[in-house]
């Protein structure tokens, strides 16, 4: 006897992850408004990001006002980051719409986090599953500045995403100065072998991490829960997509960079978006 239609429709449903039959986290993801050209002024490890060019950076601080790690939005909710970003003991806000910390104008909200959730194999001596989601407080609406970053989570993208070399990261963190950076902060980072990252952090690399870098310029300090990505076509439009999460490097920030690997822990993603990603009560 032939399957009943109704039946085979409702059991695609029930196994489908997302609404909106899209291949990305949140179907609104990756876009970026046009803007001026950038001027070009540039420092020793990057140029000064266009303005509203990474709408899904989240500038994650703590009630004292120090700025803690980078993250990006990955939903209206929910804010991707590194699991060392993440301190029980402080309470962090999200800042949305950041681009130029000085600058108090524009609407850039600061939403409480309400809720984290920590990979439970975080080892925080080899970084091994360097990754967290915050909940906000409250779901945010998206605009110009405020947008999520696209999640791949179907793993038979995994081919294309480790074919894509060259890869942009973004973050306010430490410049050649020795200072965080005032103005958002973009780089183009090379792929890298294990071998490089084995050599200049002293650590072994395992398949859910990989390694980036270039010579003279790099992420650095403060860098930390930011974004590595790529922009992409997919169905005839541009979108970013967030293939690391900054997780540590050497004392110099030269040549090589540890990464988490995102797509490597798209069931931890999926399993806290699931639960906790549409305003279920969160338990610790």
């Amino acid at each position: 006897m032939g399957k009943h239609p109704i039946a085979s429709q409702l059991l695609v449903l029930l196994f489908l992850p997302f609404p909106g039959f899209s291949q990305f986290l949140d179907p609104l993801c990756g876009t970026r408004t046009r803007t001026q050209k950038n001027t070009g002024m540039r420092v020793i490890n990057g140029q000064i990001a266009q303005n509203n060019s990474s709408p899904w950076m989240v500038f994650l601080k703590a009630t004292d006002y120090t700025f803690v790690c980078g993250g990006t939005l990955i939903t209206n909710r929910l804010v991707l980051t590194a699991a060392h970003c993440f301190s029980p003991q402080k309470t962090l806000f999200a800042r949305l719409g950041e681009y130029k910390r000085s600058f108090k104008g524009g609407y850039k909200p600061e939403v409480r986090v309400d809720a984290a959730f920590r990979h439970r194999l975080y080892n925080p001596n080899t970084h091994v599953n360097d990754i967290a989601i915050l909940r906000l407080a409250y779901a945010v609406t998206y605009r110009e500045n405020i947008r999520p970053i696209c999640i791949v989570w179907d793993p038979n993208w995994r081919n294309y995403i480790d074919s894509i070399q060259l890869l942009t990261g973004t973050g306010w963190g430490n410049t050649e100065t020795g200072m965080d950076s005032d103005e958002l902060m973009t780089l183009e980072i090379q792929r890298r072998s294990p071998q490089v990252c084995n050599k200049y952090t002293n650590n072994n690399i395992v398949s859910n991490q990989f390694c980036a870098g270039n010579l003279n310029s790099n992420l650095c300090n403060g860098d930390s829960g930011g974004p590595l990505g790529a922009m992409i076509t997919y169905q005839n439009k541009q979108r970013f997509i967030q293939i690391g999460i900054a997780s540590y490097t050497n004392q110099r920030c030269q040549w090589a960079s540890v990464y988490t690997d995102v797509l490597g822990h798209i069931d931890f993603i999926l399993r806290v978006w699931r639960l906790y990603g549409n305003g279920q009560k969160a338990t610790q």
